[in-house]
């Protein structure tokens, strides 16, 4: 009987321990997942000059489309959670020069046109705050530094209409970004909207070989993009 008592009160002084160890577990999680989205991209001030002739945002058109696709994992700590992806990227640009003065310069007027394929990957490490956390319904922000690496052996770049017929441009390789956005959760397939905004020039001139000439370029970006993913 007397070991009977002893056990029970031992049960009774560890049990505060046992559920608040319980519950301590429940708010530490790691998950993993996949996502794949969709960017638009904006150019800062995008400048280009030949031959002592300048063209910025007034007279280039300038359009950008990217997919993406990325798994990632996260660590829940709470509410706040500590996040990383291995991103994949296709981006498509656009230059479309226009303007009257062009003449001047060895672009043709209304006409030229420079078309830029790239291949990169993106690492993020990004903090976010659920700041509704249910089973069924979930919300987010995050924000954090992004670092893309642009496999610049692989892009493809077209000129097309200038007078220089061997143009090619010189890419930065190493690309920062601060990123922003808002996730929603229902069950366990999430939504991310983001807003990457670039910290350093992406561009660092344009060459002709054959004429042995090199030109300025100057231009970073800014990425809208939007993703749908499913996390475990």
């Amino acid at each position: 009987m007397r070991a009977v008592r002893t056990f029970i009160s031992l049960f009774l002084l560890l049990l505060p321990c046992i559920v608040l160890s319980q519950e301590e577990k429940k708010n530490y999680r790691f998950n993993f997942g996949i996502k794949a989205g969709f960017q638009a991209l904006t150019y800062n001030d995008p400048e280009f000059e030949i031959e002592g002739y300048e063209f910025d945002s007034n007279s280039i058109q300038s359009s950008k489309i990217g997919y993406t696709i990325s798994p990632f994992f996260r660590f829940t700590f709470h509410s706040f959670y500590l996040q990383t992806e291995a991103t994949m990227g296709l981006a498509r640009h656009s230059f479309e020069f226009s303007d009257l003065e062009t003449a001047k310069s060895d672009v043709i007027p209304g006409s030229s046109v420079y078309e830029l394929k790239t291949y990169c990957i993106q690492a993020p490490l990004l903090f976010g705050y659920n700041f509704i956390d249910q089973r069924v319904f979930g919300m987010s922000v995050f924000t954090g530094p992004r670092l893309k690496y642009t496999l610049t052996s692989y892009s493809d770049q077209k000129f097309r209409n200038f007078r220089y017929d061997d143009l090619q441009e010189s890419l930065e390789r190493v690309s920062y970004y601060w990123e922003i956005g808002l996730g929603v959760k229902i069950s366990n397939i999430f939504f991310d909207f983001v807003y990457d905004v670039g910290m350093n020039d992406t561009s660092k001139y344009l060459e002709s070989r054959k004429h042995g000439k090199r030109f300025r370029s100057s231009r970073s970006d800014n990425i809208l993009s939007f993703s749908v993913g499913v996390i475990f």
